[in-house]
């Protein structure tokens, strides 16, 4: 609202003006996320949102801009663990971890070619800090929260988070092209350090507790304003 008043109010504006004046924005899009290492078993894509703002410095005439802001996002991973590949497992095969995440990049971007008063193409390179909020874990064909299915001597049935260690730092590697307005952004984005906080899912299937690596990934595309 702030923004829109702020729009209407203002005086016109040439878009070289508009071009200075807006380096910052609404970020929104979507993204394909999984869980990749040796102690969860057959990972497959999720499909989940993300929003945020974003902010990066003025440009120059030098290529190098730093770019950061806050996001949230939906992401995770699904598992390719069918009931009937666990004989007399009931229905507790893991085929879902849910993670809501709180994400701050740190970027790198290099415009390429040169400076335009309506349009900036840039590649990216950098970092992601990532700290998880709520992570949850789902069971069964049916895919419902581990607490349904885990008794009382379980961490599981107060609803805590899983033992995952809570910040993840993310290699990222993108492109962005932004004009004055609107403009779109895709990055991939790698873990780096390894999560397993000492991970265990009692009563679930495939077995876990092997101490084994947990990482995530994730393909973002997003439209900035």
């Amino acid at each position: 609202m702030f923004l829109l008043a702020a729009n209407v109010n203002a005086q016109s504006w040439t878009p070289s003006e508009e071009s200075e004046r807006q380096n910052f924005g609404l970020k929104l899009g979507i993204n394909f996320s999984s869980m990749w290492g040796g102690e969860l078993k057959n990972p497959r894509p999720y499909f989940g949102p993300t929003a945020g703002f974003f902010l990066h410095t003025k440009e120059a005439k030098k290529p190098w801009m730093f770019q950061t802001g806050i996001e949230g996002s939906l992401r995770g991973s699904n598992f390719a663990n069918k009931s009937t590949d666990f004989p007399n497992s009931g229905n507790s095969n893991y085929r879902r971890i849910g993670l809501i995440t709180l994400d701050v990049p740190l970027l790198l971007n290099y415009r390429l070619g040169p400076k335009k008063a309506d349009r900036t193409k840039v590649v990216q390179l950098g970092a992601v800090i990532s700290g998880t909020i709520k992570s949850t874990v789902y069971l069964g064909d049916d895919k419902l929260p581990a607490q349904h299915y885990l008794d009382s001597t379980s961490h599981l049935y107060r609803w805590a988070n899983l033992p995952l260690k809570p910040i993840e730092v993310l290699g990222v590697v993108g492109y962005q092209d932004r004009g004055v307005l609107a403009g779109w952004q895709i990055q991939l984005q790698v873990g780096i350090n390894n999560l397993n906080n000492n991970f265990k899912l009692p009563y679930a299937y495939p077995i876990t507790g092997t101490g084994k690596r947990i990482s995530t990934w994730a393909l973002k595309v997003s439209a900035l304003f």
